[in-house]
């Protein structure tokens, strides 16, 4: 770490602060008319499912074309452009009146925005730099989600070329110690978390959004509820607010509640197929991760890290409890469980290996038959009660189901119950023990190899996308992910093991 960065911060003498606006003349009566929409379904009819489920795909799209730096003309995809008039066909003849008054409105101004052949943000950006650019001027871009190739195309083909670029996604510039001569935020700061109203980490700080949204920035005193007199904070010295640019439309669109309708959307589906499949499910956690995506991960389970600032064991495994944000998780694009198995078949059990497998499967195989024929509540009963098998919850016979679970504690009960005799009691328990200790061991290999092909160079490009893709050679061109933890949501859901440490994103 250089902590001469870290004095930087503190040596900039004045800081200013400014709010800049795009004008929005063609995304402005497109929000108009979705807010209209949203007003008409909740007064007069009674927040319909379907129109919610209209409204949303409109907000999706609206926010899609109002984050983008590309064409308007290039942001929505011919499918869901298809969608989007198959759901006004729908509300036309379901909805005649509400078509005629409000639907119809959108779907014109829909039709001018994905018509319009550029993008006024990504030319007033390019237009304020190059107003402002000067040789040897350090500049930060920083955006809430990952800008795209195409999009960074665009950016630095209009740009004067001696300028210098870096770019950033909000939480790596959070982490970044160096500072800058002009950041520029595509968005208010509302947009961002609290970090960018309180941390200004160059000479000049500029919010550029649309005139859709506020934007402007009011200093708040820190600590000012706890003592007025005893407290002073330096944190707003020297620094110079511009004026605030007041917003022309008042809708009401939030981009966050999409995140959440999405991922409440993917656990209502869950618990509806767990409902026919119970003995299946996984308890896990939801963790959140750049770009507007999440995955559920098990709450028992191992993630395996990437950190860069380590150099002997930059990656490591650790228990899911003891992640943390901002760390970097390595996710196999199948499942990671498959892949443990596949190494501890291979390099550890060897010839053993479809030996074991096989008692493996059978104990679980009688385990699940009785789950499926009883119901789990009552095996969950009769394996506490009649067997004395105190970790016989729900959740652990779930487990025990699954292949994530290979040893359990009381392993010897539970195959006493499911009428194995003591021969194969034995010789089954020491087996599992013998597989357990193989994958404990595949989990450190799998570590050592991906180390060999990963190296600190990755990390330019995770701090401008929060993610990096990484085929292996070692693993026979297996696709991995390095994804960034934005947040983690510690309450427990039942998930479909298939739906594990899979990024997912709104759509």
């Amino acid at each position: 770490m250089n902590f001469n960065n870290i004095l930087d911060l503190y040596s900039l003498d004045k800081k200013t602060v400014l709010f800049k606006h795009v004008d929005s003349n063609e995304l402005l009566p497109f929000a108009n008319n979705i807010e209209k929409f949203r007003s008409e379904i909740q007064k007069r009819y009674e927040n319909d499912e379907h129109l919610i489920e209209v409204l949303t795909l409109l907000k999706k799209v609206f926010f899609k074309l109002a984050g983008s730096l590309v064409p308007y003309n290039k942001v929505v995809t011919k499918d869901i452009e298809n969608q989007i008039i198959s759901k006004f066909m729908q509300i036309k003849n379901s909805y005649p009146e509400l078509f005629s008054k409000v639907v119809i409105q959108i779907a014109k101004s829909f039709k001018q925005v994905i018509e319009v052949t550029n993008n006024n943000l990504s030319d007033y950006i390019c237009k304020y730099i190059n107003s402002r650019a000067q040789v040897g001027l350090k500049i930060a871009i920083v955006t809430k989600r990952a800008i795209s190739v195409e999009e960074r195309l665009i950016i630095n083909n209009e740009l004067k070329s001696f300028l210098k670029i870096s770019y950033f996604t909000e939480n790596s510039f959070r982490k970044d110690i160096k500072i800058f001569d002009e950041i520029i935020y595509v968005g208010n700061p509302i947009y961002f978390g609290e970090y960018v109203k309180n941390t200004f980490k160059g000479r000049t700080v500029t919010f550029i959004s649309y005139d859709i949204f506020k934007n402007s920035l009011s200093p708040k005193k820190i600590f000012e509820e706890i003592d007025k007199k005893g407290v002073y904070s330096t944190i707003f010295e020297n620094i110079t607010f511009g004026e605030p640019v007041e917003r022309k439309s008042n809708i009401t669109l939030e981009q966050t509640e999409l995140l959440n309708i999405a991922v409440s959307k993917f656990i209502e589906e869950q618990r509806i197929t767990i409902e026919v499949n119970t003995q299946d499910a996984v308890e896990a956690c939801i963790v959140y991760l750049e770009n507007e995506r999440f995955l559920f991960a098990p709450k028992d389970s191992k993630i395996r890290v990437f950190s860069p600032n380590e150099k002997r064991k930059f990656i490591k495994q650790l228990n899911f409890k003891d992640i943390e944000e901002d760390d970097y998780i390595v996710i196999r694009n199948e499942r990671d469980t498959k892949l443990i198995a596949e190494v501890a078949d291979q390099d550890v059990l060897k010839a053993n290996a479809k030996k074991f497998r096989l008692l493996q499967n059978d104990w679980k195989d009688k385990l699940r038959y009785n789950v499926k024929q009883k119901g789990i509540r009552k095996v969950s009963k009769i394996l506490i009660n009649k067997y004395n098998i105190n970790t016989a919850s729900l959740a652990s016979l779930r487990s025990w189901c699954n292949e994530e679970s290979i040893c359990p504690t009381e392993l010897p009960k539970i195959l006493k119950a499911i009428k194995y005799d003591e021969n194969k009691i034995k010789e089954t328990y020491e087996t599992m023990k013998v597989i357990q200790q193989a994958h404990r061991k595949a989990g450190r290999i799998i570590s050592q190899k991906l180390m060999s092909e990963l190296s600190n160079g990755i990390l330019k490009e995770l701090q401008e996308k929060g993610f990096y893709t990484f085929m292996s050679k070692e693993f026979n061109g297996a696709s991995f992910n390095i994804e960034r933890i934005v947040s983690i949501d510690s309450s427990i859901h039942l998930i479909a093991p298939y739906n594990l440490m899979k990024p997912m994103n709104i759509d």
